[in-house]
């Protein structure tokens, strides 16, 4: 069994690495005092298409448990984008959920707080 890195206050965590154009993204464990989360996503240059689904799940050794929080964000061209969230999570992802054509993206776990 492989571990899951946990996030910490006020440590960024890449849940999509810079240059990303598909896939599913990078877990994060969240530890359950966290309720206050900001998740970044940063279109690079040329993005023609591209969306993020922000999603949750209790149990990540089941594929299908990931449930989204909310709708899809699309990614804007050059642009950075927060999103704020409010609740308790037991893992979180940022999975591109219509690949990116024209550029890339990167999604970040900026921060949390108590």
């Amino acid at each position: 069994m492989t571990s899951t890195p946990a996030a910490m206050s006020g440590v960024a965590f890449a849940l999509q690495a810079p240059g990303s154009t598909t896939g599913n993204g990078n877990v994060l464990a969240i530890p359950p005092s966290f309720r206050n989360h900001n998740i970044l996503i940063k279109g690079s240059a040329g993005i023609g298409a591209g969306a993020i689904q922000i999603e949750t799940s209790n149990d990540i050794a089941d594929a299908n448990t990931w449930a989204p929080i909310g709708g899809p964000v699309t990614v804007i061209a050059s642009t950075d984008i927060v999103v704020n969230l409010t609740g308790y999570f037991k893992f979180l992802r940022a999975r591109i959920s219509t690949n990116l054509t024209g550029g890339t993206v990167g999604v970040d776990y900026e921060s949390s707080s108590f």
